[in-house]
């Protein structure tokens, strides 16, 4: 009898384990199935189109909405395991590139540069590299592209995971279809990659570890805007600042060339939550002035063609949980903000 029923026991607790399986799986969402909503990868085209990502259930899709118009385009989509980064308008604005990666990058490393044709509607595969491939941007007379990219996804140091790092400049020539090693940094982060409007050289964001001499120097690093000639790209020299005593993180220049709009912290000395805020630089005068006061997190800044209106990203959830992005613009001199809804972008979050 106890033989009996400890079959009938074993046989529940194996249906009721397939069960809960089954409903988990049913159920359950992954990591990439909970990415949500708005990212902060966005552009805006000569035209004042612009070009946005928006996840739902993990799958990326690129919208575009045209200057005056209530409703956005679906440009493309896929699947939950790819990332499209950094929608790129040509400065024409009659290309749209975008970058598509893979989300894990345990597997491998794999990158591809898209075009998007404005007038036909036609999107084209432009290359494919085993890299990871993070930013692009167009030479202003649109003779080739230039592209971050790291080859390596490895252990930094033995207390951080794994990540990608080994990143330098690269420019694909688009007549000739050959590709070019621009720097030889070997960095462990470069971002928010300009190039200059005269376009012989590129502005990137980096660590200024020029002085470091021992380990405990490493600790005051600080991370600026350097400028690289692409002739001579030896000659890289610092842009922003020199002095300046807090990080620099995501930036732009103005269609003039002559100021840098750039997201850094504002309050680095109080001990709470920090608050990123948006700065102008002007290069000729050395002048800084803040442009935003949200208390929140604000970045990605992006200059009209015309030089008289800065886009930025706003999150309105920093430290507090998921991004929750918002697309806003003010005029060059931080006056007049207001919030741009775009179609499409509010998705459930899990």
């Amino acid at each position: 009898m106890k033989k009996k029923n400890l079959m009938f026991l074993t046989l529940f607790l194996f249906c009721l384990t397939i069960a809960l399986v089954v409903l988990g799986i049913f159920f359950n969402k992954t990591e990439n199935e909970k990415q949500n909503g708005l990212s902060n990868d966005y552009d805006v085209s000569s035209q004042n189109a612009i070009a946005y990502v928006v996840y739902k259930e993990g799958k990326p899709q690129l919208f575009l909405r045209n200057e005056g118009e209530s409703m956005a385009t679906v440009v493309v989509e896929y699947d939950k395991e790819t990332m499209i980064l950094d929608p790129t308008f040509s400065k024409d604005g009659s290309i749209l590139a975008y970058i598509t990666t893979n989300k894990d990058k345990e597997t491998e490393l794999i990158s591809a540069i898209h075009f998007y044709n404005m007038e036909k509607k036609e999107i084209s595969d432009v290359f494919t590299d085993p890299s990871t491939i993070t930013e692009i941007e167009f030479k202003p007379d649109g003779s080739s592209l230039l592209y971050l990219s790291a080859g390596t996804y490895e252990n930094y140091s033995p207390i951080t995971g794994k990540r990608p790092h080994d990143f330098d400049v690269y420019e694909l020539n688009l007549n000739e279809k050959s590709h070019v090693r621009k720097t030889n940094l070997q960095q462990y982060s470069i971002y928010s990659l300009n190039v200059a409007p005269s376009g012989d050289r590129v502005y990137l964001g980096r660590d200024d570890d020029s002085d470091i001499k021992t380990a405990e120097d490493s600790f005051q690093v600080k991370q600026r805007i350097f400028a690289i000639p692409l002739n001579h790209p030896e000659e890289m020299f610092v842009i922003s600042d020199p002095d300046r005593e807090v990080s620099i993180y995501s930036f732009t220049i103005t269609p003039n060339g002559n100021e840098l709009i750039f997201q850094s912290i504002s309050n680095p000395d109080e001990g709470d939550i920090f608050e990123y805020e948006l700065y102008k630089y002007n290069l000729d005068t050395k002048e800084e002035k803040q442009l935003t006061h949200f208390g929140e997190y604000v970045s990605d800044p992006v200059v009209s063609a015309d030089g008289k209106t800065i886009y930025f990203m706003l999150d309105k959830k920093f430290a507090k949980g998921d991004p929750d992005y918002h697309l806003y613009k003010m005029n060059i001199d931080g006056e007049q903000i207001e919030e741009i809804v775009l179609p499409n972008s509010k998705v459930e979050k899990y």
